[in-house]
């Protein structure tokens, strides 16, 4: 038998960007998560979780398999904690090396964990989700470093690089660049150029479509007297710091809230004004311009849902062998009623894309083997229908006229 879905969707075209993080829930004590749309305080929705707590900037996102990630505490139990934003369940995990310099690569969904264990000795993690084992890949010998410096790790997806920002015994600031995907463990480490006297660079993130670094960088006088922040892009190659933004407007931020949202070309994090005030930042990095506004109160542990680029971008390419994703739609072109059917047993996001890009809707749905969509708000022109699951994206072309 078939179940018909029927939604009505609206006029209001806008690239958007779905966020998450976790919040303390003043009536529970426990952890909710939070999702919602960059700056949109009608998006905001709270998922309650099996939490009572969790560790500072251990936040993650599979984007490969809509998983979020942070270290948690629940009861007398500590782990990974994940939650799926396909499926919603959730799970805590013992028994990861996780840490607070973890990151994924999109094409896999596999973590890499940076964690020094022994003084003077910086070891790499493969984290396999799926088996729940850590694999050393390989160790970097680096005598008088004072530790890892938090949430300063980005990923190459396309090349399997985890570049990494720390401080050498010099001590000076490097770039750590890790090749994870060879045979042999290699790495190379060049020193960054800052033009400050004292720099503080962290809050790393990789654009994996233009193949560029970012980071904040915290600049400081000869008397270690803070002088200001900004959005630097860091050269890969020279170790060149290359400013792309000022921040002078937010002399504070919260610590494991910066994101990057590949689709856009946005660096987002959230900082605190000159008049105390919390604010999200959502930095566009082809026009080096930003705007500031709403962020659900006291949500920390922020990533980007970056799924749908993850599974369009490697999926499509044949990373991950799996039978294909396939669906009917119906009519074609279509001036109203489009009918969606699929053999998918799970949940699934349906998301539709103007020909420039632009998100018109998105929405998921529990298991179903038919959807019908009104679109008869839709402008008439071409669009794209994509069909997500946990695992992979299906997309085709509709007109609507």
């Amino acid at each position: 038998m078939s179940i018909a879905i029927l939604i009505t969707i609206g006029v209001g075209v806008k690239a958007q960007i779905n966020l998450i993080g976790a919040s303390i829930n003043n009536e529970s004590g426990n952890i909710d998560l939070i999702k919602w749309q960059a700056l949109d305080s009608l998006s905001v929705t709270e998922i309650p979780t099996i939490l009572n707590g969790y560790y500072f900037a251990t936040s993650a996102f599979d984007a490969l398999n809509s998983n979020y990630y942070i270290t948690g505490l629940s009861g007398d139990s500590t782990g990974l904690y994940s939650y799926n934003l396909v499926t919603g369940l959730e799970s805590l995990v013992g028994g990861s090396s996780y840490s607070n310099t973890s990151e994924f690569d999109m094409s896999t969904g596999k973590m890499y964990n940076l964690i020094v264990e022994t003084e003077d000795y910086i070891s790499i993690y493969e984290y396999d989700i799926n088996s729940n084992q850590d694999s050393l890949i390989g160790i970097i010998y680096e005598p008088g470093a004072n530790g890892i410096v938090s949430d300063a790790i980005g990923f190459d997806s396309n090349n399997g690089i985890v570049y990494y920002v720390g401080f050498t015994n010099s001590p000076a600031l490097c770039l750590y660049a890790i090749n994870v995907r060879d045979s042999l463990f290699s790495f190379t480490k060049t020193l960054l150029n800052t033009t400050e006297p004292s720099s503080n660079i962290f809050s790393v993130n990789f654009d994996n479509v233009n193949e560029i670094l970012y980071a904040l960088n915290d600049t400081y006088d000869s008397m270690f007297n803070f002088t200001g922040r900004s959005i630097i892009e860091i050269d890969k190659t020279t170790g060149d710091v290359i400013n792309r933004g000022d921040l002078s407007e937010f002399p504070y931020y919260i610590g494991g809230s910066s994101s990057f949202d590949q689709n856009t070309g946005t660096f987002l994090l959230v900082g605190i004004d000159t008049s105390n005030i919390q604010k999200m930042i959502a930095f566009n990095t082809y026009s080096d311009t930003y705007v500031s506004g709403f962020v659900p109160n006291t949500v920390s542990e922020i990533v980007c849902d970056n799924s749908i680029f993850a599974k369009s971008t490697y999926v499509s390419t044949g990373i991950e062998e799996e039978s294909a994703l396939d669906f009917k739609m119906y009519p074609n072109p279509v001036s109203e009623i489009v009918s969606i059917e699929s053999k998918t047993s799970g949940p699934v996001r349906i998301q539709i894309l103007s020909s420039f890009g632009e998100q018109a809707f998105i929405k998921d749905f529990t298991p179903a083997s038919k959807i019908e969509l009104d679109l008869s708000s839709l402008l008439p022109g071409l669009y794209i229908i994509n069909l997500i699951t946990s695992k992979q994206t299906a997309s085709k072309k509709l007109l609507v006229h």
